[in-house]
């Protein structure tokens, strides 16, 4: 038997009263001498880290505008491959463009330059392929195998049609599109056009 030290709950040796001192946040929520975490939990707003010469913002948010130059920067440094009219996007946006006549609609009616536009060809995201047994783990024993045949085969099935399937959607790639040159020349000819009375 061991000889534990005996500390009774009356005595002075388990507690005394002491005198604390540090940060409390808005709500009351003592923070010791984290002073960041008291200031992020009671405030709403906060100045740019990184140049406070930018708009306040959320405290729990980042600066909208170091995250556009942010952005900017990403999209200029993108490899530019010739546009093969494929599925396009609006960098960093969800605006997409299936067919030729919406990215021609768009371009004709936007503000800016069609150079100017900042478009990124996109890539298909295709169903997964199913594993039957980590699909089904919860059903089988431990360490348990899938024994039914035709089961497996079922699977192997669905995933053989999934191998087959469409891309479901499409996603922002890291490739940058170029237009050719006659496309965004009949792109400034139909803008130049005067527009025809309704």
């Amino acid at each position: 038997m061991r000889n534990e030290k005996v500390v009774m709950f009356d005595s002075a040796e388990a507690a005394s009263f002491q005198t604390v001192s540090g940060w409390v946040d808005a709500s009351g929520r003592f923070w010791g001498n984290d002073e960041d975490m008291a200031r992020y939990c009671g405030s709403t707003h906060r100045h740019c880290k990184i140049n406070p010469e930018h708009p306040i913002h959320a405290t729990n948010g980042s600066c909208e505008v170091c995250r556009q130059e942010r952005m900017d920067e990403r999209f200029l440094k993108m490899e530019v491959r010739d546009w093969a009219e494929e599925p396009l996007v609006i960098y960093d946006t969800d605006t997409y463009f299936f067919d030729i006549d919406s990215l021609r609609d768009y371009l004709i009616d936007a503000e800016h330059e069609p150079e100017d536009a900042r478009l990124c060809i996109c890539e298909p995201n295709y169903p997964s392929e199913i594993d039957a047994a980590d699909h089904l783990c919860d059903d089988l024993p431990e360490d348990g195998e899938l024994q039914d045949d035709q089961l497996i085969a079922a699977f192997e099935l669905l995933n053989e049609m999934i191998r087959k399937s469409g891309p479901l959607s499409w996603s922002q790639s890291s490739v940058a599109a170029r237009l050719s040159a006659e496309f965004i020349a009949e792109i400034k000819a139909e803008r130049a056009q005067p527009l025809k009375p309704a």
